[in-house]
């Protein structure tokens, strides 16, 4: 958690670099996740809750992994990927600085017009284009409302108008999701929903939405999700010896995958209390 918000302190005067912390823990609630941002201060960069593990595999996060530190360079392929930040060895010019600091620099050369392109924010609103860069919409929103300026104003419109054009792209997407992956596309509308609350797509996502949690194969999904957090999850944040897992925990997975077992979400949910039994082994 130090070092995202050291990288942040480091970069955040640089333009088209978005920093995301995701949280992987399959106990976590979005309640727990917004506690925890507080705690570590991990403001005003997004934060999101993978409890499925969905963007962990895209990222090429392990299973179960504390701390996971990837870099997305402006082409979208894997620049940095590793348990810290690992530092160059050697007496070269990089000697002693992290690798993802290097890399995050070569994207920057590399890819300089970011998700904005060419354009260059008036000075008035270069605080407005940061959080475009970081994806915080509401924050963004009321830097643009301070435009005073024609060229404030003008540019206050083109990111708006990059904003709706993004959110008719994701519409399509999630609608075209539908079709070879219900499970998938059903929790990217609800993120949509949450996301965008007043916009204009929002009914339409809704109702594919809706549509796809009659599929029998999305209900089970999403049943198995409610299901792990109702059963399961109190009872592994209560234990913490062998045996309270292999007394409480244990019937309750058993019984748990009985019901659910052949749900995409059974899975994450073994890896968790495998993942938990292991750590409660370990002598305090």
């Amino acid at each position: 958690m130090a070092g995202l918000v050291k990288d942040y302190e480091t970069y955040k005067k640089n333009r088209n670099v978005t920093f995301l912390g995701i949280c992987t823990s399959t106990t976590a609630t979005v309640k727990s996740m917004e506690q925890q941002v507080e705690q570590f201060k991990l403001k005003p960069f997004a934060n999101m809750l993978d409890a499925g593990g969905a963007t962990a595999v895209a990222f090429g996060v392990p299973k179960n992994a504390r701390f996971w530190l990837v870099v997305i360079d402006g082409g979208g392929k894997i620049a940095y990927n590793a348990s810290k930040g690992w530092t160059w060895g050697g007496t070269g010019a990089n000697a002693g600085r992290t690798i993802h600091s290097t890399q995050i620099e070569k994207s920057l050369a590399e890819y300089p017009e970011g998700i904005l392109g060419q354009v260059k924010p008036p000075s008035e609103m270069e605080l407005a284009a940061h959080y475009y860069d970081l994806q915080q919409f509401n924050l963004l929103e009321l830097e643009l409302r301070k435009a005073g300026t024609p060229e404030a104003k003008e540019f206050a419109g083109l990111v708006r108008q990059r904003i709706a054009d993004t959110r008719v792209w994701r519409k399509d997407q999630i609608e075209a999701l539908a079709k070879t992956d219900p499970v998938q596309a059903y929790r990217e509308a609800t993120a949509f929903a949450a996301a965008f609350s007043g916009a204009p797509e929002r009914s339409a996502v809704n109702e594919t939405g809706r549509a796809l949690l009659k599929l029998p194969e999305v209900k089970k999904e999403i049943d198995a999700e409610a299901a792990y957090h109702r059963t399961l999850v109190p009872e592994m944040k209560k234990t913490t010896t062998k045996e309270r897992f292999a007394k409480m925990v244990q019937p309750l997975l058993d019984a748990y995958l009985k019901a659910f077992g052949t749900t995409q979400y059974a899975t994450a949910v073994k890896n968790a209390c495998e993942a938990h039994r292991l750590a409660v082994e370990v002598p305090q």
